[in-house]
């Protein structure tokens, strides 16, 4: 399956075969087409009801074996990345404590997936890195053993292991594949350089009284193959919190819709990436990414499904 990793990489080691030094992963990009949120625990941490699928912008992560070293060295054309202080480094660092505490390696990360943008960017890293290190060193780390700890580090990280189209329900833990052949879709994907915080996105959602969205109707389209209702069907039950913090998204959904029609239009994640599905690539379509490259980041990718 392609999925938030380069899975053709993964390849069980067999016994007696040499460890690698060196392996190259790919990190999916994540969307929503569906968001839901059913309510905040007492943990603080909030249920969710979504629907994700995987699309083709992915980061480049290299991660090598370092000889007389041990720790963890990040390089990235991200600098956010080589302070020490952020997800992939805590993710590497807690796995290498665990399984291999005399052990060095150095990550290299291009990145082009956005942050801030609810495309999962950080957390397909992550996931990039967990599947890469165990192959790296032959652990062998069964899929639950792996779920539950990256689980620990983030809420996207448990789907961006498996990818694909999936239902994921609670804080991230509970993944339902559904298979929906997305392969003639397109997705035209706007982020309009505004970075959004998760964390103030829910905090607005909380203090706003906002309705929840049931995500019945889409999951009925999704297991049915029916992809014209799936778009009719979107939602995400954080746009009017992340419109109220940044009204600058909200704006520019309406533009997408009213140029390119609202169907299949919905925001992803916490924001502030703007998603257009389609299937055919018109006129509408290639106007829009001309007028629009300069004052946003805009892009089409495809769907990544099961292979």
């Amino acid at each position: 399956m392609r999925a938030c990793y380069n899975e053709r990489a993964y390849r069980k080691r067999e016994e007696g075969e040499p460890a690698m030094n060196r392996i190259d992963m790919k990190a999916w990009a994540k969307v929503n087409l569906f968001l839901n949120v059913v309510g905040k625990r007492p943990d603080g941490f909030h249920e969710l009801e979504m629907f994700n699928a995987t699309i083709g912008l992915c980061d480049d992560v290299n991660i090598e074996r370092v000889d007389n070293e041990n720790g963890v060295t990040v390089t990235s054309n991200d600098k956010f990345l080589e302070n020490g202080n952020n997800l992939v480094t805590r993710v590497a660092n807690e796995l290498l404590k665990r399984y291999a505490p005399d052990a060095g390696v150095r990550i290299t990360i291009d990145k082009r997936i956005p942050a801030g943008a609810g495309l999962g960017g950080n957390s397909a890293d992550a996931a990039a890195v967990i599947h890469g290190l165990d192959r790296l060193f032959g652990w062998n780390l069964n899929p639950i053993e792996k779920a539950a700890f990256a689980l620990k580090h983030g809420a996207d990280i448990p789907y961006c292991l498996q990818g694909g189209t999936a239902a994921v329900y609670g804080i991230g833990e509970r993944i339902k594949p559904i298979s929906v052949d997305l392969s003639g879709w397109s997705v035209l994907v706007v982020h309009p350089n505004i970075f959004t915080s998760t964390e103030q996105v829910f905090a607005a959602w909380d203090a706003g009284g906002f309705p929840q969205v049931p995500i019945a109707p889409f999951l009925k389209c999704a297991e049915t193959g029916d992809i014209v209702g799936m778009m009719a069907n979107m939602k995400n039950a954080l746009e009017p919190a992340t419109f109220s913090i940044a009204p600058e998204v909200a704006a520019w959904k309406t533009k997408i819709s009213r140029e390119l029609g609202h169907e299949g239009v919905v925001m992803t994640g916490s924001g502030s990436t703007i998603l257009k599905v389609f299937v055919n690539n018109s006129a509408r379509i290639t106007r829009f990414l001309d007028e629009n490259k300069d004052n946003s980041r805009v892009f089409v990718e495809k769907f990544v499904n099961k292979e």
